[in-house]
């Protein structure tokens, strides 16, 4: 038993030190002027988004890049609540959106990535970038995200944060969690290891999501698509980790504690896809598993946890540090302390409802 704890302890420590280690080599992009910018479309899958996309179109028309550059696609996705309503003014108001109904379920590719491929496939810019629905954006997003993918040449992963609306411990819990998956991704990325991003804030070229067969290879993955996308574009050319703050885009915290943990399993859910798209994302996600698993049940049989926790605790509040220090964020030490003591429960039920599929998403 000693054996197997010294021995996922050092891999735990050699992941971590990987992460830490490469937080520290990334760099912002010298900027330059051009008067030959690149035409781009801006693509949004959404349903059911009344509620917050009239926040998005304002943040979407109001982009400080040439009006004659700047396409912006809405995928309506059998929505059947008022959105098909605010789009439809959306288009008599501006020029530059336009708006693709579905209108019936695809029987050949999921939800999503059936959203946004007809975006895509329909887009006139060289450059796509995706964001959600219910996400906010800054006015220089559009500049910032397109001159790194020009820059280059690259698969642009952009930073995203949960938004503060209430102030609430619950919204601070879930930006700090969603943080975690930035750092460490961020981490990786620093030793040109792309494992994931999000697509509330990716950029890419159209003929490279043309080059790597569209969705084609995951197209009856229910979720993923951004994980995909980072993993195929920076195996064809590399990625780009874009620390920019111009680029940051905000989004919106889960409503309830049950919505949250449905999102998290979701999300889980494409970990084992890794074994053979990511082998060393897969590794991280499996040793963060067993890890916090040894933690749990040490603790239970009365086993050394303490110190396993301990060098927890040091090891990952010096990635969310560090990783804040990286995007020029501050630290919530208070709920750090919730979250460390949380997470060898989270993160085996997580996992392991995960592996399983034991989630919700839109129909």
């Amino acid at each position: 038993m000693s054996l197997i704890l010294i021995t996922f302890t050092v891999v735990y420590v050699f992941f971590i030190v990987f992460i830490l280690s490469g937080l520290f080599r990334h760099n912002n992009l010298s900027i330059s002027s051009s008067s030959d910018l690149p035409s781009v479309t801006i693509v949004v899958a959404a349903r059911n988004e009344e509620e917050v996309i009239l926040n998005l179109i304002h943040d979407l028309v109001n982009q400080e890049y040439p009006i004659d550059k700047l396409e912006v696609i809405i995928v309506d996705d059998r929505s059947t609540d008022s959105t098909k309503e605010i789009l439809k003014e959306a288009i008599e108001n501006y020029s530059c959106i336009n708006v693709i109904t579905i209108k019936e379920k695809s029987t050949e590719i999921t939800p999503k990535k059936n959203a946004l491929s007809q975006g895509i496939n329909k887009a006139s810019g060289q450059i796509i970038l995706l964001t959600d629905a219910d996400c906010r954006l800054g006015k220089l997003w559009v500049s910032s995200m397109a001159y790194s993918v020009m820059n280059k040449d690259c698969i642009s992963i952009g930073f995203s944060e949960i938004s503060i609306e209430h102030g609430s411990i619950f919204e601070r819990y879930q930006k700090l969690d969603f943080f975690s998956i930035i750092a460490a991704n961020a981490g990786a990325c620093g030793w040109n290891q792309y494992w994931s991003g999000t697509g509330q804030n990716l950029a890419f070229y159209k003929s490279d999501f043309i080059s790597i067969g569209q969705f084609e290879n995951v197209k009856k993955r229910i979720s993923g698509d951004d994980m995909y996308l980072v993993q195929s574009i920076s195996k064809l050319k590399k990625g780009y980790l874009h620390i920019d703050p111009n680029s940051f885009v905000k989004t919106y915290a889960m409503r309830s504690i049950k919505d949250y943990i449905n999102q998290r399993i979701r999300w889980s859910s494409n970990s084992k896809n890794n074994y053979h798209d990511s082998p060393s994302f897969f590794a991280f996600l499996f040793i963060m598993l067993c890890y916090n698993s040894i933690i749990l049940f040490s603790f239970i049989f009365s086993k050394p946890w303490l110190l396993l926790f301990i060098i927890k605790f040091i090891l990952e509040g010096l990635v969310l540090y560090l990783g804040n220090k990286l995007f020029n964020k501050k630290m919530d030490f208070a709920v750090y302390l919730v979250w460390a003591i949380l997470q060898p429960i989270y993160i085996p039920f997580i996992g392991l409802m995960g592996i399983r599929g034991k989630f919700s998403w839109k129909p």
